[in-house]
């Protein structure tokens, strides 16, 4: 009983110390929060710790010590209870959506503090407070390129200036950019010149850089200013394995698991392995990342930084341990695609796609990710699905030169080297000293048997990288082949020099390292199965040395020569007239297709379906099967695409006849069925037996295990003409699960949910799609028609402004408009914009049922009929129309107004 009350009387003298500390000493906090934490305290620890950050926001002891109270069960609950409710209360109280966005961020709920910052961020995209905590997250995290984008966001908006700018600077120093660091440090320190964390940190990049003088007068700078960054301070720090609700004893010596003494500072050695790693110094970036484990900085930031290590020494095996050790701790996209790079050196195929698949469900747009998951599938043999994937990884990240790479090596080993000679163009032009685009470049034009120009590609590609041996290998074979025997045998030497062991040519994987690190970081090895066995390469053959040494000469192969004249003369004349007239046939259909998928990426359908079907009729034969394979790949091109453009211009019925021919040669290619159940569905009001026709097709698609979100949307769009949206949406949910940023689908879900009624439901669908692509104007029409039905028409008529800012002749949000002013009873505004959609649409239907009425509003009613009259002798047969010809009987004369005014409006 006397140790009850014994303990009760230390919890109350704890409390009284929170009004005897220095209210201005964050350490003085993180050592309170520590005792109550050691009592069992958890939310006053909690309380406590939050008030050190609120001092001093880059306290990291504090930081981890929060993370780590906050764990505890109950610790945080009435606080973040506390934000839930404001918010509930006032969804639009930013301030409270802030503050439990830092707050879920600071307890270490990064998952939640992601979502609820994304939502802020739809809604305003330019909060800089929402953009620097983003950027916090994705430092904390250890990606150091995401937060150095979040970071710049927030200070060119403007807002958290001085934060904002801090951290910038100390990312860009942790990433080795000493230079852009300083300037950022010197813009700073220009606006505030008293800033002491700016002068401490200008100190360490000036050291970095070899300004020792000019260092020490930083740091001395930055100690005047705060004496406390001079004094040696002890901190104390909670251990994370102690057990959950379970009060310590605290002794503060050293050997104590409880408690241990850290001075709080910067991560010294981990700041140092970055360093190093930028400059390609791994052996010595390891040595760091281990001391600053060692030395009690945060580990998980040095066990990633060491992962990546691996995954660059090839240790797939070290690094996979790793990173699953990292995610059980928490999941992070990069983590993810790490971890499956790290599968995929392995041989692991189906996990690293699985992996690969895991981070795109965190991040939809993980640009790397769907990269490494079109290698995945490539080498699983789902080769339009590994297309799909390069597409959009490069459409999602622009810059990333190995998903626009690895496209067009697909296209080269789909026997299309056309196509990948046109993409490899447009990357060198956009990347000049990409040497491995060019040396690809070269690959590709050897095999369209253009020595000449393949050589050139190839001289580039060594000019900008000396040491790329596969440029020289290629180099040297190109140059056997010209004749220059001399220049052949010294390239081969060279590349032999280079690397003794010739990497078999593949489609390639990557990490954020070796974007952080360009110049340090080369490509991430793979393991080639061949045969069942996994080899790191593959030994260039005797037989290819011996062709490209000086004293190999054509007449060591007469062989050659006797096969020649075993032809008479005619005949070898005619086969080369075939073979020319063949040749230019598939080089026609290839530019042809080429032009047409231009068009058809422009939306241009009309152009594309023109050379499609000229490119069919290049390569065209009674019998498909009877063709060559590389005929049988540009027919099959040809014939997809000119169905596809067919159905887009609602002429599916046309595209009939040459699907049902592709179908009998590939019953079960998932395109082909697509294709034939959209082209059907659109031939089933002519033809009811088509509609069953199409339901089969579409059913016989959906057994398949089909990767392509495009084409499972595709085919979704086929059952929605069939009115079956059970169909439908199986459909588009597959598709998202293959591809969750795709907002398309969302939307097509949306629009279902809400024609049912459930708008909750629609509006989250809607929400996530515009967190994946912001902005994206079906989308954001939708939602605009979710709250009209749910008669939240202040929060429509926000949205649809901020539309008609962007675009101010947008019919179908002036019309939506219209809706909205209607149901807030602001006919002025109304009539203004029912005028201006008139002027530029005068059949528009929505906007002369509105003005209809508009005149009944104002007791006009039969200027109102006229217009209802005219409305329903309208050809178009909407739900305006049938609202008119519902109207007009409907209508009591003389009483200003229709029988039931707010049902027709």
């Amino acid at each position: 009983m006397s140790s009850v009350m014994s303990a009760g009387r230390d919890v109350d003298l704890l409390r009284a110390l929170i009004e005897r500390v220095d209210q201005q000493d964050p350490g003085a906090f993180n050592n309170l929060g520590v005792l109550y934490h050691a009592r069992g305290l958890h939310a006053e620890a909690v309380d406590a710790f939050l008030r050190a950050l609120a001092i001093d926001a880059r306290m990291r002891t504090a930081a981890r010590n929060l993370e780590i109270a906050a764990a505890q069960p109950g610790a945080c609950d009435a606080r973040m209870t506390a934000l839930d409710t404001r918010v509930a209360a006032d969804p639009d109280d930013r301030a409270a959506a802030l503050e439990r966005a830092r707050l879920s961020r600071l307890v270490g709920r990064n998952e939640a503090a992601i979502r609820q910052l994304e939502t802020l961020l739809a809604e305003d995209p330019d909060d800089a407070t929402a953009l620097f905590e983003r950027g916090l997250i994705e430092q904390r995290a250890g990606d150091l390129r995401r937060a150095q984008r979040w970071f710049e966001r927030a200070v060119n908006v403007g807002g958290a200036d001085t934060d904002a700018r801090l951290h910038l600077a100390e990312v860009l120093y942790q990433r080795g950019q000493n230079e852009q660091a300083l300037e950022c440090l010197d813009l700073l320190l220009a606006r505030q010149a008293d800033c002491a964390d700016a002068h401490l940190l200008r100190g360490f990049v000036l050291g970095d850089m070899g300004r020792h003088d000019a260092a020490i007068a930083a740091a001395r700078l930055a100690a005047q200013l705060n004496p406390t960054l001079s004094t040696a301070q002890i901190d104390l720090s909670l251990e994370s394995g102690a057990q959950a609700g379970t009060p310590v004893a605290i002794d503060p010596s050293p050997v104590n698991g409880m408690m241990r003494v850290a001075p709080e500072g910067a991560l010294a050695r981990y700041g140092l392995g970055l360093a190093f790693r930028q400059r390609g110094y791994f052996d010595e970036a390891r040595r760091e990342f281990e001391r600053s484990i060692a030395g009690g900085e945060d580990a998980r930031l040095a066990e990633h930084a060491l992962g990546e290590l691996d995954l660059i020494a090839g240790r797939c095996d070290d690094a996979r341990a790793r990173y699953e050790s990292l995610l059980a701790l928490h999941e992070q996209p990069r983590l993810w695609n790490e971890h499956g790079v790290a599968l995929h050196q392995s041989g692991d195929v189906h996990a690293a796609a699985d992996s690969y698949r895991r981070a795109l469900r965190i991040d939809p747009r993980h640009a790397l990710a769907y990269n490494n998951l079109g290698v995945a599938l490539d080498d699983l043999g789902d080769h339009q699905a590994a297309r799909e994937s390069f597409l959009r990884a490069a459409e999602l990240d622009p810059p990333l030169i190995i998903a626009r790479l690895n496209l067009a090596r697909w296209l080269a080993g789909q026997r299309d080297p056309l196509a990948a000679l046109a993409l490899l163009r447009e990357l060198v032009a956009f990347h000049p000293r990409d040497a491995t685009s060019w040396q690809v470049m070269g690959t590709v034009l050897q095999a369209l048997e253009r020595p000449e120009e393949a050589r050139d590609a190839l001289l580039t590609a060594i000019e900008c990288r000396p040491s790329h041996a596969e440029a020289r290998y290629g180099l040297a074979r190109i140059l056997e082949r010209l004749g220059d025997a001399d220049g052949a045998a010294r390239e081969t030497q060279l590349a032999l020099k280079y690397a003794p062991m010739r990497t078999a040519s593949r489609l390639s994987v990557a990490i954020d390292l070796q974007r952080e690190c360009p110049d340090a970081v080369g490509a991430l090895e793979l393991l080639v199965i061949q045969g069942g066995s996994p080899l790191r390469g593959i030994v260039l053959p005797g037989d290819d040395l011996a062709a490209l040494l000086p004293e190999q000469h054509p007449a060591q192969h007469p062989e050659s020569s006797a096969v020649s004249d075993e032809l008479p003369v005619g005949h070898d004349a005619i086969a080369t007239a075939i073979a020319t007239a063949v040749a230019k046939a598939i080089t026609d259909a290839a530019r042809a297709c080429e032009e047409a998928d231009g068009f058809a990426t422009r939306t241009v359908h009309g152009e594309a379906l023109e050379r499609y079907v000229r490119a069919r009729a290049a390569v065209d034969a009674p019998s498909v099967a009877a063709m060559s394979a590389p005929m049988q790949l540009l027919w099959q091109r040809a014939t997809l695409g000119e169905a596809r453009s067919l159905c887009l211009l609602g002429r599916g019925g046309e595209a009939l006849p040459q699907l049902r021919r592709a179908g009998a040669v590939w019953p079960h290619h998932p395109e082909v069925l697509a294709l034939f159940a959209f082209a059907a569905a659109s031939h089933a009001d002519r033809d009811p037996a088509s509609a069953e026709t199409a339901r089969s097709a579409m059913l016989r698609l959906l057994r398949q295990d089909v990767t392509s979100a495009a084409l499972l949307h595709f085919a979704g769009d086929a059952a929605m003409k069939l009115h079956d949206e059970a169909l439908a949406l199986g459909f588009y949910r597959r598709a998202l699960a293959h591809d969750p940023a795709r907002p398309t689908a969302r939307v097509m879900i949306a629009r279902m949910l809400r024609e049912r009624g459930d708008l909750l439901a629609a509006r989250l669908e809607l929400v996530a799609a515009l967190s994946a692509v912001p902005n994206w104007r079906d989308a954001v029409l939708e939602l605009a028609r979710v709250h009209r039905d749910a008669r939240r028409h202040a929060d429509a008529r926000w949205i649809l402004v901020d539309v008609l800012e962007r675009c101010p002749t947008d019919i179908e949000a002036l019309q939506l408009l219209v809706e909205v002013l209607v149901g807030e009873e602001r006919p002025d505004d109304a009539r203004i914009v029912v005028d201006r959609v008139l002027r530029h649409d005068p059949d528009n239907t929505g906007a002369r049922w509105f003005d209809g009425v508009l005149l009944a509003q104002q007791s006009r009613t039969r200027d109102a009929l006229a217009r209802w009259a005219g409305l329903a002798q309208s050809a178009e047969d909407d739900a305006f129309v049938q609202r008119a010809r519902h109207a007009v009987p409907h209508a009591v004369y003389g009483s200003g107004a229709p029988s039931d005014p707010a049902r027709v409006a």
